[in-house]
């Protein structure tokens, strides 16, 4: 792999991260009834996927990273 599609990803991956990071930290402050009403948004959601048998995106590289750091914090 050649030096610039490398320097390319990482930056794809930096960008990915903060812009998680900018999502994450607004979310912090909501309160109780304003996170069950995402959870409840975000399982209904779901059901719906498995419902319709859609396949969801798979997690780039950067969406990976987030997940990691996330599970370590909490």
């Amino acid at each position: 792999m050649s030096f610039f599609p490398t320097v390319f990803r990482f930056l794809d991956i930096c960008k990915g991260l903060l812009s998680e990071g900018l999502c994450f930290f607004p979310l912090m402050a909501h309160s109780q009834a304003a996170l069950a009403a995402e959870i409840l948004f975000l399982r209904k959601q779901l059901a719906f996927y498995q419902e319709r048998k859609i396949k969801p995106r798979r997690f780039d590289d950067g969406a990976r990273l987030s997940m990691l750091l996330l599970i370590q914090i909490l």
